[in-house]
C-alpha cells in the first residue's frame, strides 16, 4: 500500500471479505455488530514517536468501525426479518451501531461523515420499518401441559405444517413436548 487510498480501500475489502464469508444475513448482522463496537486498547508511550503511533491507531480504528458500520448497514438491507419485533431488534443492532458513529464523528468535527452516517441511518430506520410493517408480531404462547408441536401448530394457526417453527422458536429438544410457555409468531 502506498497511500492513504489504498489502505482505505483494502480496510473497506476486509470488512466486506468477512461479510461475504457469512451464511446468511443474520450471520452477517451479528458479526459486524461485534466488530462495528470493537476498540482496541492503545499501546503507545508518550513520546513523539508512540504519539503518533496513538495518532494513527486512532485512525485506523474509526476507518475500520466505520467500514463495519456501513457493512452492518448493508448486511441489514439483505436480512429478511420474520416479525415486527425481529424487524425492531435488527433496526436497534444497526441504528446503536450507527449512533455511536455518529457521535464519534461529530465529536471528531468529521462533518461530512456525521451527514453521510445520518442519512444512511435515516434510510436503515425507513427500510426496516417498512418491510416489518406487515409482518406479524411476537406472542407470548402458553399451555397447562407440555403437548405435541404438531397439534400446537394447529390450535395455534390451524396448520400442522407448522410444527418446525413452533420447535425452532420455541428451542424445543423433542417436538413431542413442547415447553409449556415460550414466545412465537402471533399468525
Amino acid at each position: 500500500m502506498t497511500t492513504a487510498n489504498d489502505f482505505s480501500a483494502a480496510a473497506r475489502a476486509a470488512v466486506a471479505a468477512l461479510a461475504s464469508s457469512t451464511v446468511n444475513p443474520a450471520d452477517a448482522v451479528r458479526l459486524l455488530s461485534q466488530l462495528a463496537i470493537y476498540s482496541p486498547t492503545n499501546a503507545t508511550s508518550t513520546s513523539p514517536i508512540g504519539v503518533a503511533m496513538g495518532v494513527m491507531q486512532a485512525a485506523s480504528n474509526d476507518l475500520f468501525r466505520r467500514a463495519a458500520v456501513v457493512a452492518l448497514a448493508r448486511a441489514s438491507a439483505k436480512y429478511q426479518p420474520f416479525s415486527v419485533d425481529d424487524a425492531a431488534r435488527v433496526r436497534g443492532i444497526v441504528c446503536g451501531a450507527l449512533d455511536s458513529e455518529i457521535s464519534i464523528a461529530g465529536d471528531q468535527h468529521e462533518d461530512a461523515t456525521f451527514n453521510a452516517l445520518r442519512s444512511l441511518r435515516a434510510a436503515v430506520v425507513l427500510d426496516l420499518t417498512a418491510r416489518g410493517a406487515g409482518l406479524p408480531t411476537i406472542a407470548q404462547v402458553g399451555t397447562p401441559l407440555p403437548i405435541p408441536a404438531i397439534a400446537l401448530a394447529q390450535q395455534l394457526y390451524r396448520d400442522p405444517s407448522r410444527a418446525d417453527e413452533l420447535v425452532t422458536q420455541a428451542n424445543c429438544p423433542h417436538p413431542a413436548f413442547m415447553p409449556v410457555s415460550f414466545k412465537a409468531l402471533s399468525q
